[in-house]
């Protein structure tokens, strides 16, 4: 790896026409054999070509200035120089660098070149031309290059993985950079950057980048500029990957994430715990293996679980009560009457008038629930299952709303998200019931002043973390409202993720 494996004799090709299939470089010892890519932004070439010592497919990322074009030169020295202290980088996301050619001048163009492992496969746009990955085969796929991007950084070095064409996707599914040789500009900003992008294209098959393949579309902006979420445009993609898309490509001081750690740890858990993507030859997800018998069950499995063992217990429950009013018959006197039994009571007082009512407590009394929205404040488009929300005040607690499951819990994601109750009258609640299998979800019940109420305008009444069941949450007294939001704020762990649901609540205030 040094200037002596360049010479003047390494390129046979006229200059106009170069480069072209059966050039050779490195004094004979490089020969190209197909051209795979470009990348315009740094007058790179992607290449597919052949070790005639070792005899072996190698990768070649050719850098080509024009004759006169000093700025170009110098920045292939500079691209060059950061390739060669890469080669000291070992990780399974990036192709491992074999030479670099450093720059070659002449009466021609200036020519250098970083030789890499060739990667079998197909590049990104390939990949989502022919169709587009599963999102959890997606979230799969990109998690080794950003361990890579996570190893660069570590090291001290810039991958360069900002471009569609210089990555590309093993038979058995896996994203690499194929083609090291980072313009000379790059910071570490764009790796994560480009592994937004490149998961964003995953996705919805647009490019969220400059500089990307021409024959990508770029991906929707909105009126205000920014990028529409994956989510808005394909609906099935989970609210965390089009999250992290998008955050991933945020800039700086944008709240957006910074690292590859955190976007391979998103990745990973993203990636479908119970379900097997095995891959053609092409890289594309093939065949679906369903879950082991050591697999957590799906939601739905544990749902029907649930309902039965709550049906056993009402059963057992009413077997246990008609064999205990079996055996209290046994002790009742011959009118059928109970025996006589002694309860404590009040300290005698006057007698009350013989026609005066006995005095009834003060009983709590449900309140009408007249609508139900699911309460966000992300930007996020697409609340969590809004069309199940009617369901928390259906009058049946086999059924339920929930959330989305979340990989990561909040605030990672979301700040909270609630359920905003609203009644025909205003009305001052004493408590409010909610019956949950989700244990440890954690619940802010907060008065508002209208359902679209911002959360800082809210009014706290009472806090509680929920037990399976029901549990009944005492709120303080204020000033009668139209709107009450369940607003939670940590939710329940579950095999899965994080996760919450809500199957029944009720509002109630003193009669």
């Amino acid at each position: 790896m040094s200037a002596e494996s360049t010479g003047s004799g390494g390129m046979r090709a006229a200059a106009a026409a170069w480069p072209a299939p059966g050039t050779v470089l490195g004094r004979g010892r490089y020969r190209l054999l197909a051209e795979v890519g470009h990348d315009d932004r740094s007058g790179a070439r992607l290449w597919r070509g052949r070790d005639s010592v070792l005899e072996r497919d190698v990768a070649l990322t050719v850098f080509v200035a024009r004759p006169g074009d000093t700025g170009a030169a110098e920045r292939i020295r500079a691209a060059v120089a950061r390739a060669m202290r890469s080669a000291r980088l070992e990780t399974a996301g990036a192709a491992r660098v074999l030479d670099v050619l450093e720059p070659e001048t002449g009466a021609g163009p200036t020519v250098a070149a970083v030789v890499a492992e060739w990667t079998p496969g197909r590049d990104l746009v390939e990949l989502v031309q022919q169709d587009l990955p599963p999102p959890a085969v997606a979230a799969s796929m990109l998690a080794p290059l950003a361990g890579a991007v996570d190893d660069a950084h570590r090291a001290g070095l810039v991958l360069g993985c900002d471009h569609p064409e210089r990555i590309r996707v093993t038979p058995d599914g896996h994203a690499r950079l194929a083609f090291p040789g980072p313009p000379p500009d790059a910071g570490p900003r764009d790796d994560v950057r480009g592994l937004g992008a490149a998961l964003y294209l995953l996705l919805t098959g647009r490019w969220a980048l400059d500089g990307g393949s021409t024959v990508l579309p770029t991906a929707p902006r909105g009126p205000d500029g920014t990028l529409v979420s994956p989510r808005s445009l394909h609906p099935s993609v989970p609210l965390e990957l089009s999250t992290l898309a998008l955050r991933s490509l945020a800039g700086s001081g944008t709240g957006g994430v910074h690292t590859g750690a955190a976007v391979q740890r998103v990745l990973e858990r993203s990636a479908t715990d119970d379900t097997d993507a095995a891959t053609d030859g092409s890289g594309r997800a093939a065949v679906w293996h369903g879950p082991d018998e050591d697999t957590p069950q799906p939601p739905e499995q544990r749902k029907k679980l649930r309902i039965g063992v709550a049906m056993l217990a009402v059963a057992s429950l009413l077997i246990i009560g008609w064999f205990g009013v079996q055996f209290a018959s046994i002790f009742t006197d011959g009118s059928g009457g109970p025996p006589p039994v002694v309860v404590e009571g009040p300290p005698p007082g006057p007698p009350a008038p013989p026609d005066a009512p006995a005095p009834q407590p003060a009983v709590a009394a449900p309140v009408r629930i007249d609508d139900l929205e699911v309460y966000d404040i992300s930007e996020d488009a697409g609340a969590d299952n809004a069309e199940d929300v009617e369901l928390v005040a259906d009058g049946d607690p086999g059924t339920e709303w929930s959330t989305d499951n979340y990989f990561e819990p909040f605030p990672a994601y979301r700040e909270g998200l609630g359920v905003m109750l609203g009644f025909d009258e205003p009305v001052t609640p004493e408590s409010l019931v909610i019956e949950s299998s989700s244990d440890g979800t954690v619940v802010e019940i907060r008065a508002a002043s209208s359902a679209d109420a911002d959360l800082d305008e809210t009014t706290l009444l009472g806090t509680a973390t929920l037990r399976e069941g029901r549990t009944e949450i005492p709120l303080q007294s204020g000033e009668p409202t139209r709107d009450l939001l369940v607003w939670i704020t940590d939710l329940a762990e579950t095999e899965d993720g994080n996760q919450s649901e809500l199957s029944e609540v009720s509002v109630l205030r003193a009669r």
